[in-house]
């Protein structure tokens, strides 16, 4: 974080506990680097008086201040969705997951710039200011969770949480260079949160370090079985559209911490189409007043009308194959592993000016390259851990994911710390980026 933040949770925790730093310090450093970061990256839609009196060590994230993705409910507060700055809202209660933090002592912020309705692989907004990247502000920020991954990564919070329905999670996670956890369909509570495509909507979490996504889940998620044994790995390169450079980055990672290939040409396009039609048929029905109204933004209205000329029964047959997709699907993938390493990033990260529309440089490919490898997850509902795992030669970072079984997060953690490790030194943590 800022020179007198430690770097992690744990970190803070312990300064807190060993009464190196006072609970009114830390807040104030806390509030301070928050502040700085909002005016600098556009990334908070809207700020939330904290007061903060005491360390209780009993909570496992008290003192630590985070702040998420405008698309949870806050107490009296209907959150913005990337339309507006949220309304006030007397008597709503805060989203459950934002809830679960609290109890557990974590600080919130404010709310967190996001894709209008999260329904874009990448930041750009009409209505509100649109993020910009720490890691350089002509880069884009990818979508929907694009402030949570900006905040992030310039260090004005230890943790965000975000939602992910087509990679919105690990999207932003990998153009800004930091780790996104997307979590197993139905593992997290969505009760107050707005959702896009209820199929396909998962709760996510993004933070600079392996240890402090860790330090999220397990107050999320206490119920894993969060003892890991030794673990294997396995790795899926064999026909994925990447190109050069990344491959001569991700092809040499994967064959490092994996032990052998395995083959999803008979899946992985598959699951991705029944992806897209999911999402489009639900989305013209959440959206569908909207788009008749033409008041949906253009991405939106692209995706929902589309979803508005799919029957029905084509939505119901391809939820009905979900299971025996995933149980084909498991069978191939972890046969012998228990993690799958797979492409996520399909090229360099791009300009802003390449997938922002209406830009005079924009590139279809480069856009759709964002989330070419996203879908397919969400489709069977499995966790998936975005990571950077190394350079291109402008310095920027590249990445792949990690993709476990249902409900084995702990699992791809426990990887994912491994090669954070090994990759990115002894501390393994991402360093604080500015604009």
């Amino acid at each position: 974080m800022s020179p007198q933040l430690p770097n992690t949770i744990e970190g803070l925790r312990a300064a807190l506990a060993s009464g190196k730093s006072s609970a009114q310090e830390v807040l104030r450093l806390q509030a301070d680097r928050f502040a700085s970061g909002a005016q600098r990256t556009l990334s908070v839609t809207h700020d939330l008086t904290v007061q903060y009196t005491s360390f209780d060590a009993d909570k496992p994230l008290s003192g630590v201040a985070l702040a998420h993705k405008d698309i949870f409910n806050l107490q009296d507060r209907a959150p913005g969705l990337g339309r507006n700055h949220g309304s006030f809202a007397s008597g709503l209660a805060s989203a459950a997951v934002i809830e679960c933090l609290s109890q557990a002592g974590a600080l919130n912020f404010g709310a967190l710039a996001m894709a209008e309705d999260a329904c874009a692989a990448t930041g750009q907004t009409a209505r509100l200011p649109t993020p910009l990247n720490p890691l350089d502000p002509a880069l884009a920020v990818g979508g929907s969770s694009s402030g949570s991954a900006v905040a992030v990564a310039s260090g004005m919070v230890y943790a965000s949480l975000g939602t992910d329905t087509a990679g919105s999670v690990r999207i932003p996670a990998m153009t800004c260079g930091v780790m996104g956890l997307k979590t197993t369909h139905g593992l997290l509570d969505r009760r107050g949160m707005t959702l896009l495509s209820p199929s396909l909507d998962s709760v996510g979490v993004l933070a600079r370090s392996v240890q402090d996504l860790e330090a999220v889940m397990r107050v999320l998620a206490p119920g894993l079985r969060w003892s890991v044994g030794r673990l294997r790995a396995d790795y899926w390169l064999e026909g994925a559209e990447l190109t050069a450079e990344v491959f001569e980055v991700i092809e040499p990672v994967m064959r490092r911490f994996g032990q052998s290939a395995v083959d999803l040409s008979g899946h992985e396009p598959r699951a991705s189409v029944l992806q897209q039609l999911l999402m489009a048929y639900e989305v013209g029905q959440s959206q569908r007043e909207r788009i008749v109204q033409k008041i949906a933004c253009q991405q939106v209205a692209s995706l929902g009308t589309l979803g508005l000329t799919i029957a029905k029964q084509w939505w119901v047959e391809a939820l009905r194959q979900r299971a025996a997709h995933l149980d084909a699907f498991v069978d191939v993938a972890f046969a012998d592993a228990d993690v799958l390493m797979a492409p996520l990033q399909v090229d360099l990260l791009p300009q802003a000016s390449e997938v922002y529309l209406g830009q005079a440089s924009f590139k279809a490919a480069k856009l759709l390259g964002l989330h070419r490898y996203c879908g397919w997850v969400n489709y069977l509902g499995l966790p998936s851990l975005a990571m950077p795992v190394g350079l291109d030669k402008r310095g920027l970072p590249i990445s792949i994911q990690l993709v476990g079984k249902p409900f084995c997060e702990p699992e791809l953690l426990a990887l994912g710390a491994q090669i954070q490790r090994e990759i990115h030194g002894e501390q393994g943590i991402m360093p604080v980026l500015s604009t």
